[in-house]
């Protein structure tokens, strides 16, 4: 991830918080669950990447929409000789946090077109 903008959109779409922290920056986060006013720190990693994917299953066509603009996505970046094509090497780039991220907030973007 390298924007804030990218950020900020998947926040929004995950209902997450976000705040100017003291150096200027953004801060993360989401709400417990148990009810109490602690948060939890948004890091973009892998278990954040898998909440995603949670939120959009519970949004029915979330899921199998984006899942496909995975694969148009990573075909893209075989076509253009950036990655190995193989269902074994879309898993391992599917697994990397920053190519998911990059590709949820550009599948947002489109989903505003």
């Amino acid at each position: 991830m390298k924007l804030d903008d990218d950020k900020k959109r998947i926040a929004e779409y995950m209902g997450w918080k976000y705040r100017r922290d003291l150096w200027g920056g953004i801060e993360y986060f989401r709400d417990r669950t148990d009810g109490f006013e602690q948060y939890y720190i948004v890091h973009f990693d892998l278990n954040d990447a898998a909440l995603c994917v949670q939120e959009m299953q519970k949004r029915s066509k979330d899921w199998p929409e984006f899942y496909d603009f995975l694969l148009d996505t990573f075909n893209g970046l075989v076509e253009d000789n950036k990655v190995i094509c193989g269902a074994d090497n879309f898993t391992a780039w599917l697994y990397k946090s920053d190519e998911f991220f990059t590709a949820f907030s550009e599948w947002l973007k489109e989903r505003v077109k």
